[in-house]
């Protein structure tokens, strides 16, 4: 019964917290308050947090300036981060066990715990102590019985199955009770702890850390500062915590980190508010101021398409007698231009026509006419002069100056027959076939 208790509270916390959640959202949406407190409380929502944190000042062998003033601003941060903070100021021996009980009570498989601590610090051995106010050590064998040991505090957090545990040791200072020591070792040695453990020392093991000279040590002072920062993850705040602390310090103390965890963590959880979506309605325009505009833009296009989209928007427009007119007169200049490029295409084939039947006539001329030359030089090869006696030789006559006339033709036979090859036998074949009669007649 109790179990189901606990299981119902839990519910009912986890319900709570989403409404936490929802209506911070939509507060920061109307300004109603600020970004900040609203991620401060929602940053736990969704996972439980538990820290234990102690500050030691009051030591009867050396006491301490910061440490109750470290641990009390490290509650006040943890609680504004979601966390339930189980808080101890100058334990003694018998406050010991009680505090750890109430840790472990918190704590629930899955949890996230962390534990910080300021104050002295020593170790035996490889085992680190952070050693009650009221403890009176005189030898090493003093210190287990006096002190909470670390091996203590990991085994509530193994015990616990937590999800993720965080560490921070601002405990390095001087040893003040070295001097009864066999072993002076200065500082923290390394701690074995449970998978899952992110641990932080103030210094690098072996060395010593100051106890600063202001309200807080200089590691809780920078370590505070940055855990502020929202959306980013704790391994990331720690190498800056480091770098932060190594420069105040000139590089006389440098902080050290061991171990590694699973997943992210973030000490405060960037919230993304959506910011609210305004819809603009939307302007009604004037229906005849928009169709004068449209009408405007086409009213000089020579596409048909234009005119035909403005019927389809405005089938009763004020232009619409005037559109379709245009498509009209489209259509009849489409087709005008189509019949000329048709007639021009016949009148080019007609002119290429003509051109071929014209080249063909003159072709067949020509092969007449070299068929007629030819027959002809073939009838005045075949055609031989008939040869008579030879009488006066004709180009004596001529060049004697004598011009017998045509009808005595005896001379001219003569002639020809005399110089058929010579220079006037061309003129006596002409005269011989002028006449009536043949040479033999003669």
């Amino acid at each position: 019964m109790e179990r189901l208790n606990n299981i119902s509270k839990d519910h009912i916390k986890w319900g709570l917290s989403l409404i936490l959640i929802v209506s911070f959202a939509w507060a920061h949406a109307a300004g109603s308050r600020s970004l900040e407190a609203d991620i401060a409380q929602a940053s736990s929502a969704n996972e439980k947090r538990v820290a234990l944190v102690i500050g030691n000042s009051n030591y009867q062998a050396a006491p301490l300036a910061n440490p109750v003033n470290d641990a009390k601003a490290m509650a006040d941060k943890l609680r504004g981060l979601g966390f339930d903070v189980v808080e101890m100021e100058n334990i003694t021996q018998k406050q010991i066990g009680t505090v750890l009980r109430t840790f472990r009570s918190k704590l629930t498989p899955g949890a996230v715990a962390l534990f910080f601590y300021a104050g002295h610090g020593l170790q035996i051995k490889g085992e680190n102590y952070l050693p009650a106010v009221d403890a009176e050590i005189n030898a090493e064998e003093d210190v287990p019985n006096q002190s909470l040991a670390m091996r203590q505090v990991m085994d509530v957090l193994d015990t616990a199955k937590t999800r993720l545990n965080l560490v921070f040791l601002d405990a390095c200072r001087n040893n003040p009770y070295s001097r009864s020591f066999r072993d002076a070792s200065g500082g923290l040695a390394k701690i074995t702890a449970p998978s899952g453990t992110l641990i932080s020392f103030a210094t690098r093991p072996g060395n010593t850390a100051s106890d600063g000279t202001r309200k807080n040590g200089l590691y809780t002072e920078n370590l505070l500062a940055r855990m502020d920062e929202p959306g980013i993850p704790v391994e990331v705040v720690l190498k800056r915590v480091n770098s932060d602390v190594k420069n105040a310090s000139k590089g006389k103390q440098e902080p050290w980190t061991e171990g590694s965890i699973e997943g992210d963590f973030y000490f405060r959880i960037e919230i993304v508010v959506p910011q609210p979506v305004v819809v603009e309605k939307p302007v009604k325009q004037d229906s005849d101021a928009l169709e004068i505009s449209y009408w405007e833009s086409i009213k000089s296009s020579t596409d048909k398409t234009d005119f035909m989209l403005y019927l389809e928007q405005f089938p009763n427009g004020k232009f619409a007698g005037l559109a379709k007119n245009r498509m009209k007169n489209l259509d009849a200049a489409e087709a005008t231009k189509v019949k000329a490029e048709q007639d021009a295409l016949a009148k080019a084939d007609a002119a290429s026509k003509k051109a071929a039947k014209a080249k063909t006539q003159t072709e067949a001329q020509q092969r007449v006419t070299q068929e007629n030359l030819a027959a002809e030089k073939a009838r005045s090869a075949s055609t031989k002069p008939v040869q008579v006696a030879t009488a006066v030789p004709s180009t004596q006559v001529i060049e004697n100056g004598q011009s017998p006339s045509q009808g005595d033709k005896k001379y001219w036979n003569y002639a020809y027959s005399s110089n058929s090859r010579g220079k006037h036998g061309e003129i006596s074949f002409e005269v011989q076939n002028e006449s009536a009669k043949s040479v033999e007649e003669l």
